[in-house]
């Protein structure tokens, strides 16, 4: 039995969480050493607009549970297009923040500057933003 569990609100998930969920759990049984990344309590939305979906991922100790849609007020919420929410999943973090010093790193910058892709809280929550993209970061 694993010491955390991925759970989902809905009875029938959107094929978005289901998604996260299941990257979360692969991520998780791969390397046991990211349930420290549940040790605190953090929420995050991601919409995808032009795929009409949208997920909230709550973490809490030794707890994930998604949720269909954008639920209450999370600390970071995510908004892009399909194509760069994949691309994000290869993205290092350093501080929180993509690396500018890899060049995958930087194309996220400019797409944050640029506005295609809009992250709500980072400046606030940097840390949070970085222990949600472990979880989903595949290595």
């Amino acid at each position: 039995m694993t010491p955390w569990a991925v759970t989902y609100a809905d009875p029938e998930p959107n094929g978005l969480a289901s998604m996260l969920g299941g990257l979360i759990e692969a991520n998780l049984t791969a390397h046991p050493e990211r349930t420290a990344l549940l040790a605190k309590a953090a929420t995050c939305s991601i919409a995808v607009p032009d795929a009409g979906t949208a997920v909230t991922i709550a973490l809490a100790p030794g707890a994930v549970t998604l949720r269909n849609g954008t639920a209450g007020t999370p600390d970071l919420r995510i908004e892009t297009d399909s194509d760069n929410l994949i691309g994000l999943s290869a993205v290092r973090l350093r501080f929180g923040l993509p690396d500018a010093m890899t060049k995958e790193g930087r194309a996220v910058n400019r797409k944050l500057l640029k506005g295609e892709l809009r992250v709500k809280g980072l400046w606030q929550h940097p840390v949070k933003m970085a222990r949600l993209n472990k979880l989903l970061t595949v290595l």
